[in-house]
């Protein structure tokens, strides 16, 4: 697994190389671990993970290896509760969660949480950086989120 900071360009180029090569996943993907209590299977019922606490992403590709993306500082203290989240687009076409059924919400929790690239996000809107939140717009169905 590889960790990177939150450079754009690094992350977008190791991204586009890791989903055109073919040698890359050549040897199979990568074991996929969820977090520990998740009931969820990585990979299949969904494709990236964000783990609140330490403020990462895990991206989950169909074929080659997993990448984290350690967030950084690209945060609004912005909490989403935990389960699995559809990525979906809002009235204006950008990208949003929305939890299906089976992702329970505490009380006065939103079923949609907007997506917003670092710098831009504010209140209960979730910041992403800009490449991850490209990629999950045009890759990804479903994250899982936890603490």
């Amino acid at each position: 697994m590889t960790k990177l900071a939150p450079n754009p360009a690094t992350v977008a180029i190791l991204i586009g190389a890791m989903l055109a090569s073919p040698a890359v996943g050549a040897a199979g993907p990568a074991p996929l671990h969820g977090p520990p209590d998740s009931m969820y299977d990585p990979g299949s019922q969904y494709t990236a993970s964000l783990d609140q606490t330490l403020n990462q992403w895990h991206l989950q590709p169909a074929s080659g290896d997993d990448l984290l993306i350690d967030t950084g500082t690209c945060a609004t203290g912005a909490m989403v509760p935990t389960g699995v989240w559809l990525v979906v687009r809002d009235a204006q076409g950008r990208p949003e969660l929305l939890a299906p059924s089976v992702t329970p919400l505490p009380r006065g929790a939103t079923e949609r949480v907007s997506l917003r690239s670092c710098g831009k996000a504010s209140g209960r809107e979730l910041a992403v950086p800009q490449t991850v939140l490209d990629l999950l717009a045009e890759r990804s169905g479903a994250i899982y989120v936890y603490h």
